[in-house]
């Protein structure tokens, strides 16, 4: 009788312990807006600037935005700046594209392209920055078409490349980051 209270005290202090390592190790699960007020709940995303030669880069990352709250689940995107709790902009302030491999014929045969923009985002009444950054860089990676029109392929890039930056500029600032 002794002999399994002990076992059972044993496996008792083990379950605990493993709990307390599992739950205790520092892992939390990522956050998501819990630092924003609960009374932003519509968000409007201003017409994104362009800096750079290439033309409707802008508008690609606005729409990418757009995409990011929608599926956040956490605020509703509106069409019109009076319906806003929140204002989301931006500027594309660079976008440029580099060989990585070249084909026989010496065209590239895969290119990265690389984009920089800024963005805030702010309380429309009171204009308190809820989140800025001046530096958030995004790039991807594509093969080019054995033809000679790389334009499809750095289309299909460049949305690729707008939905990976916003998701990245989206996830901090929701972590406040």
């Amino acid at each position: 009788m002794k002999k399994q209270n002990v076992l059972s005290v044993i496996k008792l202090v083990l379950t605990i312990l493993m709990v307390w390592v599992v739950f205790g190790c520092g892992y939390t699960f990522a956050p998501r807006g819990e630092h924003i007020d609960s009374r932003i709940q519509n968000v409007y995303v201003a017409p994104f600037g362009n800096r750079t030669a290439l033309a409707e880069v802008e508008n690609y990352m606005r729409t990418a935005f757009i995409d990011q709250i929608i599926q956040s689940n956490r605020f509703k995107t509106v069409s019109d700046i009076e319906q806003a709790d929140a204002i989301i902009s931006g500027n594309v302030l660079n976008i440029s594209t580099a060989a990585l491999s070249y084909r026989a014929n010496l065209l590239a045969a895969e290119e990265r392209m690389t984009v920089i923009l800024e963005a805030s985002f702010r309380e429309k009444d009171t204009g308190k920055i809820i989140w800025s950054t001046k530096n958030i860089v995004g790039t991807v990676d594509y093969r080019l078409l054995d033809d000679t029109n790389p334009l499809p392929a750095r289309k299909q890039a460049l949305a690729k490349l707008a939905q990976d930056t916003a998701e990245n500029a989206f996830n901090l600032m929701m972590a406040d980051f």
